[in-house]
């Protein structure tokens, strides 16, 4: 869809206003891996700064799925309280597919602040569930087991040495389960630093087209994951970075000290299952686009090897 039709769109939602053509700017901005997402400015004032996330409709993606209508209501669950852009609307269904519109985050990207970053999920996870919120989204695993199954699924799309060498470093299943001890909060699911914006009001964090209830550590493991830092082009953070990251997180959880000694506990027998999943999206992916996107390929096969190294960290 042109720029044209797609601001007509809008006029005709009854999101913009009717003006003359060239009363707005529409740019696409880059660092997404799947939808294209637009800056939206008007020319004659400063009231119109949004984002328009136009949705793809592609194979749904195991590990990180397109859910327009969760991100809506993520962004809605989060409104004011100053972790997450400020949403202004949202068409389900047009000839442009699913469109959200918001605020843009005027900043950069993610300037390395560890405390920072480890406030916000702290800050986000502390927010009480509704109804309502429990209702809007995906169930995510939360226990160890469901977690390998989860990248056994994935490594099954290649049976070959790759996926092999992944499963030499599937952790041991746990004798004891954690459930009880989950307090269900909303999870980012793809918190990697790309997706963080260092903004003049604080840290905010975005996109957030694949949430759901789950364990909070969820998005302290994906945070930490080597793989992610080299998907978004950051270093893969050193152990005094973690250590940093994982004392902030701990201390703004605002729990009591017996709760925070039990979640901390927690985090480090869940960990190595998360990782062993991003092992696996890892590999897969690099597998999934090896003849068709050589560089994406690559790029994928380096996060691999990045998760693979902590795992052996762990593992020994």
């Amino acid at each position: 869809m042109s720029h044209d039709a797609l601001l007509a769109l809008l006029k005709a939602k009854g999101i913009l206003p009717h003006s003359s053509p060239d009363a707005f700017s529409l740019e696409l901005l880059t660092g997404g891996f799947w939808n294209r997402v637009y800056r939206l400015r008007c020319k004659e004032s400063t009231c119109i700064d949004w984002v328009i996330k136009q949705f793809v409709k592609v194979a749904v993606n195991p590990m990180f799925p397109i859910l327009p209508t969760a991100e809506y209501a993520a962004l809605r669950f989060l409104e004011g309280r100053h972790c997450a852009p400020q949403p202004i609307a949202f068409v389900s269904e047009s000839p442009a597919g699913s469109l959200l519109v918001y605020h843009y985050v005027q900043g950069s990207a993610w300037n390395g602040d560890i405390d920072a970053a480890a406030t916000l999920l702290a800050r986000v996870q502390q927010f009480p569930l509704n109804a309502a919120a429990t209702n809007a989204f995906r169930k995510l695993p939360t226990d160890p087991c469901a977690l390998q199954e989860h990248a056994e699924e994935m490594l099954n799309r290649h049976l070959n040495s790759t996926s092999e060498t992944v499963r030499q470093f599937r952790p041991a299943r746990p004798s004891l389960s954690d459930a009880t001890l989950v307090k269900p909060a909303l999870v980012h699911t793809d918190c990697g630093p790309g997706n963080m914006v260092s903004s003049p009001d604080g840290l905010r964090l975005i996109d957030w087209q694949c949430p759901g209830i789950g364990d909070g550590l969820q998005d302290v493991a994906t945070f930490l994951s080597p793989a992610m830092q080299v998907l978004y082009g950051y270093p893969v953070l050193t152990d005094a970075q973690e250590h940093q990251f994982l004392d902030t997180y701990f201390f703004v959880l605002g729990e009591q000290s017996l709760d925070r000694q039990k979640t901390r506990a927690r985090f480090h027998r869940i960990r190595s299952s998360h990782h062993y999943r991003f092992a696996a999206y890892c590999a897969m992916r690099m597998q999934d686009t090896a003849s068709s996107d050589e560089n994406t390929s690559r790029l994928y096969g380096a996060a691999l090897q990045a998760e693979l190294n902590l795992m052996h960290r762990l593992l020994s």
